[in-house]
């Protein structure tokens, strides 16, 4: 599938999950009684760890920074890149990317202020990113910034970034909203002469140019945030943002019942259909660029045959996992990079059929046992899957796979640990020592995934640990990271997808989608499908 198809298939989507609201007793003010005008109440589970955009891996503060902070660029409702203090985003048409792909050029807009009054310029960009690669500094995710040589601010409103390589993901990894360890801008005139940021007063009283000003925080009860008069793309509708703490999702939903919260931050999909019942609540489903995921150690020699890795993927009731896990809210994955990528493909998914698995392991030499497990050559196809401690989600689905394991000849023993245990650097999954795993995860919106999939990114180099190595994968992922073309990209991108597909590294076990759950009363909202889903705040009102 071409780009072009796909974001109109993506648009489709957006339109395809309008929400529904059950009841609308509106006042005679056009408000909801319970409405307070121009003050949006929000809840989460969860209480902030900080509010630097630099530091923290928390979901939550994300979406809290995109209120405070602003990027670079940005992803709009229907998934397509937008400036955000950039005036536009960079590409070989408008000039902002050079023929050689080593040269990014940023025009920023005038007349933006931090929250204390400062004027924001091209130095202050150039500041994070030292801020982003000082050693001093507990950052997570250097990918893209770590491909720059420097930075020239010839003047106040012009960013040049030079490359050490060509790098085509480049424009989507560095200070955007799009993905996990998304980074917002930070002050120069208040942080540049700090040894680091760890633990400075900053991250508890942070200073944006977004649409809100941090105004209090209550630790573990609530957050308060008030219009910015000034902010660069117009005076916000909303007067305050303010987040309660509520620490248990069932409580939340109550909340939500007796209209003591107007928008829910991150509604459990577990909860959907409860959601849907309520009256005077506006429910819908959003699309995200999420999936859930079994992968798989191709180490194990079991698991290095191809065969037994399809017949894995027949063995799976996609269907009863949407159902029963996502309650509806995930749908069929078709690909491992999400519907806004270039190149998406939409391969036929993966299909449940336990009598073709059955026939293919017979075929290939797969013996059932005395006890129903296959064997071959001393070899018995019998596997652990790990699962994190309190993932009742993940436990679940491991449940089920058990059963749909034993259907076609194969044990599953469940293994549970601590998530920092399962997903530390020296964990079973990044020390190799592991059969299968299953988790969540929110994916890179460039389909470049050389460093998830390389025959020479193994861990620590790079992220691949599943054992997987495929040569033309290889040779197809390289040659989408050497032009900067997105036409080109596209055509070879959507080939190698289709080998990904047929050579099954891990499997998705379907995409999620974002459900939102909110007053009908708010008016502006929409959701990015991005890691970061706030990307017009200063429109909401209610």
């Amino acid at each position: 599938m071409n780009f072009t198809r796909a974001a109109a298939l993506w648009l489709s989507a957006v339109i395809l999950l309008a929400g529904c609201t059950r009841v609308q007793s509106v006042g005679t003010t056009g408000r909801r009684p319970w409405t307070q005008p121009h003050v949006l109440r929000i809840a989460d589970i969860s209480d902030p760890d900080h509010f630097n955009p630099l530091l923290s891996t928390m979901d939550l503060v994300y979406d809290l920074d995109a209120l405070v902070f602003s990027f670079l660029i940005i992803a709009d409702d229907k998934g397509e890149l937008i400036g955000d203090l950039a005036t536009e985003v960079p590409s070989l048409s408008n000039g902002g990317v050079s023929a050689d792909g080593r040269r990014y050029t940023y025009h920023l807009h005038r007349g933006v202020k931090w929250h204390d009054g400062a004027r924001f310029t091209a130095r202050d960009v150039k500041f994070t990113w030292q801020a982003v690669m000082n050693p001093n500094n507990n950052t997570l995710h250097r990918e893209g910034y770590d491909q720059v040589s420097s930075i020239d601010t010839p003047d106040d409103q012009s960013v040049i970034v030079h490359l050490k390589r060509r790098y085509p993901p480049f424009v989507t990894k560095f200070f955007t909203s799009l993905q996990e360890g998304g980074k917002g801008l930070l002050p120069a005139h208040l942080l540049a002469r700090l040894h680091d940021i760890n633990q400075v007063p900053f991250n508890a009283h942070p200073v944006g140019t977004g649409p809100f000003r941090f105004s209090s925080w209550d630790r573990g009860r609530r957050v308060v945030f008030v219009r910015n008069d000034s902010y660069f793309k117009g005076r916000p509708k909303l007067a305050k943002i303010i987040l309660n703490v509520i620490s248990d999702d069932n409580t939340l939903l109550t909340a939500v019942r007796t209209h003591d919260v107007d928008l829910i931050v991150s509604p459990p999909s577990s909860l959907y259909d409860r959601y849907r019942k309520l009256e005077d609540t506006y429910v819908a489903l959003a699309p995200w660029n999420a999936q859930a995921l079994l992968i798989m150690n191709q180490r194990r020699p079991q698991l290095a045959d191809l065969n037994v890795r399809k017949a894995v993927t027949m063995a799976i009731d996609y269907q009863a996992f949407i159902d029963k896990i996502s309650h509806g809210v995930g749908q069929q994955a078709h690909d491992i990079v999400p519907p806004v990528a270039v190149g998406y493909t939409e391969n036929p998914p993966y299909a449940y059929d336990p009598v073709s698995a059955n026939t293919l392991l017979d075929r290939s030499g797969w013996k059932r046992g005395p006890d129903g497990v296959r064997q071959r050559n001393g070899q018995r196809l019998d596997f652990v899957i790990e699962v994190s401690v309190g993932s009742t989600g993940s436990l679940r689905i491991a449940t089920y796979l058990q059963q749909m394991f034993k259907a076609v000849g194969m044990n599953l023993a469940i293994k549970t640990s601590p998530y920092n245990v399962i997903f530390s650097h020296e964990g079973p999954l990044y020390g190799g020592r592991y059969d299968f795993a299953t988790y969540s995860t929110t994916l890179p919106w460039d389909p470049d995934n050389l460093f998830y999939l390389g025959c020479g990114y193994w861990f620590p180099r790079g992220e691949n640990i599943f054992g997987y190595c495929n040569h033309e994968v290889d040779k197809g992922e390289l040659a989408g990271l050497a032009t900067d073309d997105l036409r080109r990209r596209a055509a070879i991108y959507a080939k190698t997808e289709r080998l990904i597909h047929q050579t099954v590294p891990w499997i998705p076990l379907y995409e999620l989608r974002r459900p939102v759950v909110h007053n009908p009363d708010l008016k502006g909202f929409s959701a990015a499908p991005s890691s970061t889903a706030w990307w017009n705040a200063w429109q909401w009102d209610i």
